[in-house]
Formats: C-alpha cells, structure tokens, sequence
C-alpha cells in the first residue's frame, strides 16, 4: 500500500512538473506588455499602450514609426497566422504541411494569388510602397529578435522559423481577401457557358441582370439631387437616358463616392435605431 502511494505520489510530481514547464514554456510566446523594448528600424520612441481589453494603442512621432509599431505588434499577436495566410497566397502551404497539402497549392498556384500580388507590387505608389515597408519593418524587427520558443508554439510544431516578410507578402492577402469576396466567380462561369449555349436572349431569361431600377449609394459626379424621380425613400434618381449605371444622390456626406463605381469600390451602411435618411451612407 505505502509503495501505491509513493508511486501516485512521483507521478503527480512528474505530472505537476511537466504542466509547470510546459505552462512556463507556452507562455514565452505571448507578447511582452510591460517594459522597454529595443530593435533597430525606428526613427523615435514608440509608446504602445494596451488597453484593459489588449487592444494596442500605438502613439509615435512619425506616421512610419506609427506603421513599424502597428507591424511589430501584429508579429506579437498573430505571426502564426500571418505566416499561414502568406502560404496560402504563394501556394507554400505544403513546404511546411506536407504531400497532404499539394492539391491546395497546385489550385492557389494555377490560380497565381502570389504572380499578381507581386505584379500590383511593382505598380505600387511610391507613398504607398513605403508605409508598407514601414509596416513590414516592424514585422521583421519582431522576427529578427525572436526564435525557438518565443515563436508561436506551431512553429515548434513544424519545425521552421518564419522568413522576413515583403511588400508582396502583404499584398498577397489582399489579393486573396478579393477573391474570398468575389464567391459569385462559378456564377460568372455558369453565365459565360449558358450565354454559349443558348445565347444571349435566353440567358437574359434564365439569369436576368440587376434591375435598372435596383438599390445603389453611389453619386452622380457634382450633382446635387435637385432634378430626377425620387422614390419613397427620398433618394433622387440622376440616371440618364441609356446610362449604363444608376446614380443616386442625397445630402452631401464625407462618406459619399464621388464618380462612377469602380469594380474594386464598395461601402458599407450603418442604420442607426433613430431617423435615417436611406440616401445618405455612413461608413
């Protein structure tokens, strides 16, 4: 019986101590709040505040500072993730993943989310370029200070550490959060085969096109709502004959497009609980 509980015993220290170190081990992960840090690539001290929620205040002299800031604690909170998504777009989720992995990649490959975000590199604004390269700096000034078990533990996991990032590997997501938003793509396909197949007319029929009547919030360039029909809710229509897009107008606003749509463009509206006027869009 004394041998039972001497063994319970050592097990429970053996349990206690390896949740104890592994606890420890974890933790050297999760972002420093407290202190002073230092890493080259800031023209100025940074302050970066967190909130009782977590949430990072950045407050910097310059606005590149501010970027390198914003860089440094997206590393410190979801590098894992970043990485994950920067695979995804260059299709290198099997480097790390393995053969299970292949079928993806090939597809996000074929498909050249990583050929196109390097494209858009190159014709990137100078302005532009360089508050990405601000931002990435600071990615990178958070990756060249840590390794080993202050990574994310999946990186531990797979046994890698992540490379520095670039322009293009920001751009990358941005290519594929336009193709997350453009899930009507085998609609377009569907419509491209039924045109071929039964033509024009009946496609119209089996796939009619969005009302010329239909909901829109973009402005007709200068106009300021004075001629036009005006529906029950108050907008006023500004189309012209033949026109190939409906423009509606209303009280001026900050929030408002001016020019015709753009295919990249588009807003969102927020109805608040008292009056609204349905023609005046808040972002």
């Amino acid at each position: 019986m004394r041998m039972l509980v001497k063994a319970l015993v050592a097990v429970l220290v053996v349990v206690a101590v390896v949740a104890a170190g592994g606890r420890h081990y974890l933790r050297r992960s999760l972002p420093q709040i407290d202190g002073t840090i230092t890493v080259a690539g800031a023209s100025a001290p940074i302050d970066i505040v967190r909130d009782a929620d977590a949430i990072p205040h950045i407050f910097a002299a310059t606005k590149a500072d501010a970027l390198f800031g914003l860089g440094y604690v997206h590393a410190q909170d979801r590098l894992w993730q970043m990485e994950l998504q920067r695979r995804i777009g260059f299709g290198r989720l099997s480097e790390v993943l393995g053969a299970a992995a292949l079928p993806q990649d090939r597809f996000l490959r074929t498909v050249g989310f990583g050929r196109a975000a390097k494209s858009a590199w190159e014709t990137t604004a100078p302005w532009a370029k360089q508050q990405i390269e601000s931002y990435v700096a600071g990615i990178n000034a958070f990756i060249a200070t840590h390794h080993g078990a202050g990574l994310p533990p999946e990186f531990t996991l797979l046994r890698f550490e992540p490379e520095p990032f670039s322009g293009p590997d920001v751009l990358a997501w941005v290519k594929m959060m336009a193709w997350d938003l453009s899930a009507n793509y085998a609609f377009e396909l569907l419509r491209h085969d039924l045109a071929n197949t039964v033509g024009a007319e009946r496609l119209a029929q089996l796939m009619p096109p969005y009302a010329t009547d239909g909901l829109t919030i973009t402005e007709w360039p200068g106009g300021s709502g004075e001629s036009g029909r005006s529906g029950k809710s108050g907008r006023t229509d500004r189309s012209e004959p033949g026109a190939k897009h409906r423009y509606v107008t209303g009280p001026p606003s900050p929030a408002r497009l001016t020019g015709p749509p753009k295919p990249s463009e588009s807003t969102d509206l927020v109805v608040p609980g008292d009056g609204f006027e349905p023609s005046t869009p808040r972002l």
